[in-house]
């Protein structure tokens, strides 16, 4: 269940950056947030064997 909620959570982050990136007027703290945030959860979805799986 957590591997779900793991994927999950990568797909809305890289959504969520591809919109902020393409906006002009972005908010970098949130922007950075963001970046910072899919790093924490793709460090946590480390597969059998040390790779990452998406």
């Amino acid at each position: 269940m957590q591997n779900y909620i793991n994927h999950e959570n990568i797909r809305r982050y890289h959504k969520l950056i591809a919109v902020s990136e393409s906006n002009q007027c972005r908010n970098e703290a949130r922007h950075e947030t963001l970046l910072r945030l899919l790093a924490e959860e793709r460090a946590k979805d480390v597969g059998p064997g040390g790779s990452t799986e998406e």
